[in-house]
């Protein structure tokens, strides 16, 4: 069909066009999604309603939306209406489990309810001295948990499930549990790591059993890059992300290249797909000079998936920081814009994978 218009066009008037899209076509080979952490009230409709069109208009298909126990008790409504909203707008609705069990990270430093009411599940040290944190293999810990998963699945508009930054090995836990499975005090440590393996296993396969079509991810922080052989293994995990937050680490920046590449290899071995998620948080004015080196590696490694943060925390100059990020996802290929089924007077939007 090009063929044919161009006979009828002169191609000295084509020729600047066309020069153009052979430099650019590399760039466009391939797409990367993009999610946005959106960790904000959704208490003002009208407020939710501008924040979400606004991330729909940089390219962003997704938003990232952190429950907390607490949270879902008292917000049930403004949960529903809120996540409905993103929907609305066009954008999947993926949601992290803020805090349960003090397992996993979250954007409220509030303690875990689930662990202050069950201090029996908490993780024993050899020294007998217990932390704040529940012990994933506590069986009632983790039924509890996977209720809550299923409850989340079932009465809220969601498309996917995040574990963020799961916990558990900094401790090398000696409660009765570990023990009654583990006598061998000599493998404890190993058991441990296996028995989390196993634990998030089962997690993600809660998550398929409610709907198959609802996507796994775990993100890990680059100093658990160690785990993301054994994590890559879980046969119900979709996707596979590292938090790039060199800044936060106190690393330099350019070990964003080298991290994402790690991840991104890994994940592709095993046929998952990768996320990497860019740190535009928290950034004073010389770091911020940095975020343009980050995000050109970050893009440089074609994860399948980008990450980053809607108007996050600490930022010197947090208007001039969401610009920047704003500038660089719309820098970014994507193969389809609108992931919603078609539906009558939409003809041509297909969903995206």
């Amino acid at each position: 069909m090009l063929y044919f218009r161009l006979k009828q066009v002169n191609v000295f008037t084509l020729f600047p066009i066309l020069f153009i899209a052979a430099r650019i076509q590399p760039s466009i080979a391939g797409h990367m999604d993009i999610t946005i952490a959106y960790f904000h009230p959704l208490l003002h409709p009208d407020v939710v309603k501008q924040d979400f069109d606004q991330i729909r208009a940089t390219g962003a298909g997704s938003i990232l939306y952190a429950i907390h126990e607490q949270e879902e008790q008292r917000l049930q409504r403004d949960l529903e209406r809120g996540l409905r909203q993103a929907q609305d707008a066009g954008l999947k609705v993926h949601v992290s489990l803020g805090r349960h069990g003090n397992l996993f990270a979250g954007p409220l430093f509030v303690p875990s309810w689930y662990t202050f009411r069950h201090p029996q599940s908490r993780v024993m040290d050899r020294h007998g001295r217990y932390h704040e944190i529940s012990c994933f293999n506590h069986q009632s810990f983790r039924s509890w948990l996977f209720k809550e998963i299923e409850h989340y699945l079932t009465s809220y508009p969601i498309n996917g499930i995040l574990i963020d930054e799961p916990r558990g090995l900094e401790v090398t836990c000696f409660c009765s549990v570990c023990r009654a499975l583990c006598p061998d005090v000599t493998d404890i440590q190993r058991f441990r790591r296996r028995s989390m393996i196993e634990f998030l296993s089962e997690l993600c396969a809660c998550v398929k059993r409610v709907d198959s079509n609802i996507k796994t991810t775990i993100a890990l922080l680059p100093q658990d890059m160690s785990q993301v052989e054994d994590i890559a293994t879980i046969p119900q995990l979709d996707t596979i992300g590292c938090h790039l937050f060199w800044n936060m680490l106190n690393e330099d920046v350019t070990l964003v290249e080298q991290w994402g590449r790690n991840v991104v290899e890994i994940a592709h071995q095993q046929g998952k797909r990768s996320q990497i998620w860019l740190q535009n948080f928290n950034l004073d004015g010389d770091s911020q000079k940095q975020l343009d080196s980050a995000f050109v590696q970050v893009q440089s490694v074609e994860p399948d998936e980008l990450g980053c943060y809607y108007f996050w925390r600490n930022n010197a100059n947090p208007a001039q920081v969401w610009q920047m990020t704003q500038a660089y996802l719309r820098r970014i290929p994507r193969r389809q814009l609108y992931w919603q089924v078609n539906s009558p007077g939409q003809p041509g939007i297909e969903q995206a994978s």
